[in-house]
């Protein structure tokens, strides 16, 4: 039986269905406390964070992988990086920014999983994953009220009148966005009111990656709406570059009440970045 170099600690925002989680027994933050306005408690989650790293390093797990989305979508990663300084005094914390968000912070999670499993030194697959981390992707196409889209499809600077009046626009329109959340950053691509146009250029970015740094793996989310997921689905169905569908996830309701019901969306990463370190390494 391999013995296990380390532990890792997630939160429901990598979109995983929980039989991964179990399997590689990791630690899950299972919500984060809010204030009364409704807003991320950053203080409270830096708390449980610490509570939880307490906890394991009291359990004897005194190297922790802690993988989470970026700071540019949820507060996870900045409090759990203060809440590892914190805890420096009792185990080796490494917090790792999956530079992107839900399903692609769910493929780093999964990939140092594997690593876990197949025995890796810790120092080995924390550096894996950060490098996995500096390939996904992910392309997410938010409902057009969603709170995502509102909240980036305005440029930082906007007065209080050019925001609601981007706001009223696409609602009355029903544009929706095509966003890349990668590296930490996010990106508006496009926009339109129908979403078939959209997915068609979620396609043609995924091929711009393929035709430049080989064939992908990609998985896909999805909030419930099937007829959405399959205007997702038509056209990756193509010949137009080399992709492997590792499957579909649903997403949780915390990246769902950012997307909103009815958005979809695919991480992606290149496959040789992605099996990077395996066992039988793919190519």
């Amino acid at each position: 039986m391999l013995e296990r170099d380390f532990t890792i600690v997630c939160d429901r925002g990598c979109d995983l269905p929980p039989v991964y989680l179990e399997r590689a027994q990791a630690t899950v933050l299972e919500s984060v406390p809010h204030d009364a306005l409704g807003h991320a408690d950053e203080v409270a989650l830096k708390q449980e964070f610490i509570r939880l790293y307490r906890k394991l390093a009291a359990q004897g797990h005194t190297k922790i992988a802690s993988v989470h989305s970026s700071a540019s979508f949820s507060p996870e990663v900045a409090c759990a990086r203060e809440a590892a300084a914190a805890c420096s005094g009792v185990a080796d914390i490494r917090v790792i920014d999956s530079g992107s968000a839900s399903v692609a912070t769910g493929m780093v999670f999964f990939r140092l999983t594997c690593h876990w499993a197949d025995g890796m030194p810790f120092e080995d697959a924390v550096a894996a994953a950060e490098q996995l981390a500096s390939s996904v992707r992910l392309l997410v196409i938010p409902t057009a009220s969603a709170r995502f889209a509102r909240r980036r499809s305005r440029k930082p600077r906007a007065g209080l009148l050019g925001r609601a009046t981007s706001t009223l626009r696409i609602r009355l329109s029903g544009e929706r966005g095509l966003y890349l959340i990668s590296r930490g950053e996010i990106t508006q691509l496009a926009r339109s009111a129908e979403l078939p146009d959209l997915t068609g250029r979620l396609a043609h970015a995924m091929s711009a990656v393929s035709a430049s740094e080989g064939p992908l793996v990609y998985a896909t989310l999805e909030t419930g709406d099937a007829r959405a997921l399959r205007a997702l689905e038509k056209p990756l169905d193509t010949n137009e570059f080399e992709a492997r569908a590792l499957g579909t996830v649903s997403a949780c309701p915390q990246v769902e009440k950012i997307i909103g019901s009815g958005a979809v969306g695919v991480a992606f990463a290149p496959s040789q970045a992605y099996w990077r370190g395996s066992v039988s390494e793919e190519s």
